[in-house]
């Protein structure tokens, strides 16, 4: 089918003006246009940016947006436009829809192709007992029915198994942007800049990075802070002196100068599926700093690049902060090396190939 202008539905959840999935799905739905593929986005919530419908729109993608106030007020409302978003689409045929996120209308959107369209479903999230236990029965019908079954790191893989039961569960990586960003070493006189973009709430270890910009031993690294202001805001910052909250970005312009400001990204979470945030620090060359959460110790190839830590010892992430610090002022991060990894195992060219297999139906 890959000499063919095959025809892609591609249903998301919602699309917020930032957030991983939100990239994904435009970076998915660009690649696929530029290869050939006819593609439909529909979206159950949108509050799009301008300037990414216009670059969706000119790369020929197809938008079915709920944009409407009314519509988007409730979940029932959402349910209801994405029924007749389907039945204004059921003129059209379809060779493969892909679909993501949790609830009522994924699965809505894969029991109506269920049958008579390949429907691919994506569950790009974290799993733990907590969360399964939650799964709307409707939800866990259509990840157990759907053709093929995606998620995003080998950790989550193995959980999806036991959980459903099913074994052809496949991995994918979601797209991420590469960024081009010139390394800097501090002088001696200058801080090293440890930071975080992304969503402000509790379970991405904020309340971590408070406390180690507090910290007298870590005098010599400035935190800057990236995020719309969910659980926290801008004023909860203020009683940190070392800590600069710079408001919050939605474009390519705005994560290229966090990325620039950035000698290392710190992610503390208590949970995570596979970060876009590490694979685009990762594309820019920059060192990080996480939690073994999810499958984010897949994306640690070098120890002195990529360090996983445990929150159960304040200490342990104290003195590997020190350590990464004193290996950026050295000149010892290996840039190249990380860019490396990117290209190799999560840049578009590899990527492309896989998604294209799974649309495809090589896998």
């Amino acid at each position: 089918m890959s000499g063919k202008a095959q025809s892609v539905l591609v249903y998301s959840a919602q699309m917020e003006p930032i957030g991983g999935i939100e990239s994904h799905v435009r970076e998915l739905c660009l690649r696929l246009a530029e290869a050939g593929k006819r593609v439909t986005l529909l979206c159950s919530r949108s509050r799009m940016e301008p300037g990414t419908r216009q670059m969706l729109q000119r790369a020929g993608v197809a938008l079915v947006l709920n944009e409407t106030q009314w519509f988007s007020a409730s979940p029932s409302r959402k349910w209801l436009w994405t029924l007749g978003a389907l039945a204004q689409l059921s003129v059209r045929k379809f060779d493969v829809v892909y679909t993501n996120g949790q609830g009522r209308n994924p699965a809505t959107v894969e029991r109506w192709f269920r049958g008579r369209t390949r429907v691919i479903h994506h569950h790009h999230m974290s799993i733990d007992a907590d969360e399964v236990r939650h799964w709307p029965p409707a939800y866990r019908d259509s990840m157990r029915t759907a053709d093929v079954l995606v998620v995003t790191a080998d950790f989550i893989r193995k959980r999806m198994q036991a959980a459903l039961g099913r074994q052809d569960v496949e991995v994918a990586y979601c797209f991420s942007r590469k960024l081009q960003t010139t390394a800097r070493v501090p002088d001696a006189k200058s801080p090293v800049v440890f930071g975080y973009f992304g969503r402000l709430i509790q379970g991405k270890g904020i309340n971590w990075i408070q406390r180690l910009s507090a910290d007298p031993r870590l005098a010599g690294v400035r935190w800057k802070l990236w995020g719309s202001e969910a659980h926290y805001k801008g004023s909860d910052f203020a009683a940190f002196g070392n800590i600069d909250y710079e408001g919050s970005f939605t474009d390519e312009t705005g994560l290229r100068a966090a990325l620039a400001a950035l000698d290392c990204f710190v992610l503390l979470s208590a949970t995570e599926g596979l970060p876009l945030s590490l694979m685009e620090v990762m594309g820019a060359g920059k060192p990080w700093i996480a939690t073994a959460a999810g499958g984010i110790p897949e994306l640690a190839h070098d120890p002195n690049s990529c360090v996983l830590v445990g929150l159960e010892d304040y200490e342990r992430v104290v003195q590997v902060c020190l350590a990464m610090e004193a290996r950026i002022r050295a000149g010892q991060i290996d840039h190249a090396a990380q860019q490396a990894f990117y290209e190799t195992r999560l840049g578009e060219r590899a990527l492309l190939v896989r998604w294209l297999a799974l649309l495809e139906g090589q896998r």
